[in-house]
Parts: structure tokens; C-alpha cells; sequence
């Protein structure tokens, strides 16, 4: 039996990419930046050369076609959107990129067991492609703190069933017994002032699975393995409003913590 295929969509720097071909996983990486794609092509060079990678240098959009692309100083917030590409004080330069819909990956490669979602900004575009094909079993997306309960009530109406909050800076599962804690820590840490983004890494555990440890910045574990148990919808859309309702009262004094939803059919 050939390996499980997964969809990493927002390759970036690959690192998400080398630890599903570290467990053995096929995979299919998506992203616009054509620099980061020459980068992976080197790094992966024999995964691509076997056919376990095949990397997609295209945007997701809403339609196929040509669209500028926001290269960020800060890669991770390269987007379609300028205004995303240069917050924080970001530089961006744009480029061309050819852009598909969602739905032609999975018509070319097929329904992965797990669909990675991270390309700032068009996320909500791969879960509409969704309805229209076998969905995967898992999946997990960048929750958006102005409107991810959109998204939320999306895969909802999409099939999944459970779900999991998970903060990125740790891979911690965020959970309605536990988040009135999380918010008191944020804020004591956000009044602390430029000391408060140390203080949260040095208590924030970096994950190791399997003998895999995640670099910063990196999406983590697959849904499957991660601690804790699955939620219902109700409860992650809760624990998502509150996240949301933190992170207006805070504003700029907010420390940089991101949320994954995960979700499982």
C-alpha cells in the first residue's frame, strides 16, 4: 500500500513539509513564493526526486488566472494582501504568481488523510472547494482572530464533528476549563511590557514527536497526535470568541501567540 498523502498549503520554509516525510507521509506542498519553492526543490531533493514530494508553486485564489503577490521581509506573512504582508512595520515587494482554485489540486492529486491550511489570508478558499469533493479526514486551519468563527461553522457545516484549539507557541490545547487561566496569564504578561515575549517563551515547552522536535514557528504535530480530547463545535466556537474578545481588549499590548483549529470528521 503506497503512503498517505498529505496537502501541506502554505509550505513556507518546508519545515511542516520534512516532518510528514519524516513519518512517512507523501506529500503535496503548495506555496506562491517562488524562492522558497527553489529553496525546498534543494532541500527535499530526493523526496521530489522519488515522487514522495511534488511541490505546487501557485497562490489559491478564487479564481485561475495571474494575481500579485506580497513578498514579506517576514516570509510567514507574505500574502495576496499587502496589508497583511507588511504589518509589524514588514517590507514587501510585489510579484506575479499564478493562482488556482483549491478544487484543482484535489482533482489532480486526490482527497489527502490530512490538509495542512496556512496561506494568510485565502484559507476560508480551500474550505469552500471542500464541498464538492471527498473531504479529508483531518485538517487543520490558521484560526483568523476578526472572523474565524466563520470558518468554524464552515467545517461544522462541512462534515467535522471535533475539533481542537491548539496555540502554535506550544502546541497547548486551549479548553473552556482552562482559558479563563490562559487570559489571566496573557494579560499579567502583557503589562509587563518588552520582557513579557521572553517570559512567555521560556514557559512555553517545545514538543517533541516520535523523535521529532518541532522548530518554532512550525505547524506541529498531526491532529491525531496531539494531547487532549476532541471538543464539539459549540465549545470551540466559545473558546474562539474568547481568544478574540483577549485580543481587542488587549491590542498592540498583545503578546504574539496563534491559534490552529484542527478538525476531524
Amino acid at each position: 500500500m503506497p503512503p498517505e498523502l498529505v496537502f501541506d498549503v502554505g509550505m513556507n520554509n518546508g519545515d511542516d513539509t520534512a516532518y510528514y516525510l519524516f513519518r512517512g507521509l507523501n506529500v503535496v506542498a503548495v506555496e506562491a513564493d517562488p524562492t522558497l519553492c527553489m529553496a525546498a526543490r534543494q532541500r527535499f531533493a530526493a523526496a521530489v526526486s522519488n515522487g514522495r514530494l511534488i511541490i505546487e508553486n501557485v497562490g489559491i485564489a478564487a479564481q485561475e488566472g495571474e494575481l500579485q503577490f506580497w513578498v514579506s521581509d517576514w516570509s510567514v506573512w507574505s500574502s495576496f494582501s499587502r496589508e497583511n504582508a507588511t504589518k509589524g512595520n514588514a517590507h514587501a515587494t510585489p510579484i506575479a504568481v499564478r493562482t488556482i482554485r483549491f478544487s484543482q489540486l484535489l482533482e489532480q492529486h486526490g482527497t489527502p488523510c490530512f490538509l495542512k491550511i496556512d496561506i494568510e489570508g485565502n484559507d476560508r478558499m480551500c474550505l469552500q472547494d471542500l464541498s464538492d469533493f471527498e473531504r479529508p479526514p483531518f485538517l487543520s486551519i490558521e484560526m483568523s482572530y476578526d472572523d474565524g468563527g466563520i470558518d468554524i461553522d464552515l467545517l461544522s457545516e462541512l462534515g467535522y464533528r471535533a475539533f481542537k484549539c491548539i496555540r502554535q507557541n506550544d502546541f497547548f490545547q486551549m479548553r473552556s476549563e482552562n482559558i479563563r487561566w490562559q487570559r489571566s496569564v496573557r494579560k499579567v504578561l502583557s503589562h509587563v511590557g518588552p520582557a513579557g515575549e521572553p517570559l512567555r517563551r521560556l514557559g512555553h515547552r517545545r514538543l517533541r514527536v516520535q523523535g521529532w522536535r518541532f522548530p518554532f514557528g512550525s505547524s506541529g504535530p498531526l491532529p491525531q497526535d496531539l494531547a487532549g480530547p476532541w471538543i464539539s463545535h459549540e465549545e470551540v466556537l466559545s473558546v474562539w470568541r474568547q481568544l478574540q474578545n483577549l485580543d481587542l481588549e488587549l491590542g498592540a499590548n498583545g503578546l504574539g501567540e496563534w491559534f490552529d483549529i484542527h478538525a476531524k470528521l
